[in-house]
């Protein structure tokens, strides 16, 4: 893997190492959010809960709604959060070694980071069944069947998580972590702003503080902006991921929003300002994780603004123009990833026609 890193001087296991600490920091905000807002959703209406098993974790480590201390929060966080990811790295662990037993080849350790992905973009009270079938395609139609590690035009994670949210559009059901999203497909907020812009918001007790340190609604690893932002900071000085792919998406994002608040009607997600289009949702998950994975993204630096630009213009018409879908960060990240070989085969023959003009 190391040629998907020229710059790096990093070996595989290295960069696995710095992958996994850099959403460090988001796994910790991820916890305790969900805890957050599980416990406050039983706080404001003791009949939602439950008798689930995630419940009864949290319960026996002595997650108490009374309180919401910071570890009743982890607490609660830990018993919606880690069961998942543990069901997520069994069912990668078990396809790996069906992969690598029928190659011929050894385990490689990659699968963590798949499932870890994977987790952070799943809400948590995400159903068993569901996160067995997106691993397993995440691993079989994500890795295996192109050969492994870093051999995948597409994030493995990023499919698994698309294929649950094409499978299970309308998955919801009374379990408190539910109350703000829109199924799996991510934060409610965004289509709270269509109905009702920011006063919708406000009444929701969102705003910018509470988005930008990520205590708001949505899947688990994708509401904090903060948290992000130090494992992106990370990534960068190791020279993991390209600053010009991530800075493409932001600067696009702001412009492509900024188009529609001008051009675009005065209610709705058209006149939603550009900063909320970053605070809100897994957008800014999304820019840093998925859309700069290298093997996922344009390799020719022409070819990683355009494919920026292509992301956050995705971002804001889907979210625009159809407020089913209010998120719109993965279907936007799959189809650019789909179209970065045809970003760069098109940036190489503009490159090999323009010298060719200047050699005449």
């Amino acid at each position: 893997m190391e040629f998907l890193f020229p710059n790096s001087g990093h070996g595989r296991k290295r960069i696995l190492q710095l992958q996994l600490l850099a959403l460090l920091p988001v796994g910790i905000a991820a916890l305790v959010n969900t805890g957050y807002q599980y416990l406050a959703a039983i706080a404001r209406n003791p009949e939602l809960a439950t008798d689930d098993f995630r419940s009864q974790i949290a319960r026996g480590l002595g997650a108490n709604h009374e309180r919401l201390g910071l570890y009743d929060m982890f607490a609660a966080g830990f018993a919606h959060l880690v069961p998942i990811l543990l069901m997520a790295l069994l069912v990668g662990g078990f396809w790996e070694r069906i992969i690598t037993n029928r190659r011929q080849t050894a385990i490689e350790p990659g699968f963590i980071l798949v499932a870890l992905l994977f987790t952070l973009l799943m809400p948590g009270a995400a159903a068993w069944s569901h996160v067995v079938f997106g691993m397993s395609f995440a691993m079989l139609l994500g890795r295996g069947i192109f050969g492994g590690e870093g051999k995948s035009f597409l994030n493995p994670a990023l499919l698994g998580v698309a294929i649950v949210q094409v499978s299970f559009p309308g998955a919801a059901d009374q379990h408190p972590l539910w109350s703000g999203l829109a199924g799996y497909a991510g934060s409610d907020a965004i289509a709270l702003f269509h109905r009702g812009g920011e006063a919708a918001l406000s009444a929701a007790d969102i705003d910018l503080w509470t988005a930008f340190i990520g205590r708001t609604p949505g899947n688990m690893g994708t509401t904090s902006i903060l948290a992000i932002a130090l494992g992106a900071v990370l990534l960068l000085i190791e020279r993991l991921i390209s600053w010009r792919l991530l800075a493409a998406q932001i600067i696009g994002l702001f412009v492509f929003a900024t188009i529609f608040n001008i051009f675009g009607a005065d209610d709705g997600a058209s006149a939603m300002p550009a900063y909320w289009h970053l605070l809100l949702g897994s957008f800014a998950f999304g820019a840093v994780f998925l859309a700069c994975d290298p093997v996922a993204s344009a390799c020719t630096n022409p070819g990683r603004w355009i494919q920026g630009f292509l992301i956050a213009a995705l971002v804001v018409l889907i979210r625009v123009a159809n407020s089913t879908h209010p998120d719109a960060v993965i279907p936007a990240l799959l189809l650019a990833s789909i179209v970065a070989p045809l970003i760069d085969h098109a940036v190489l023959a503009w490159n090999i026609r323009a010298r060719a003009r200047r050699h005449v």
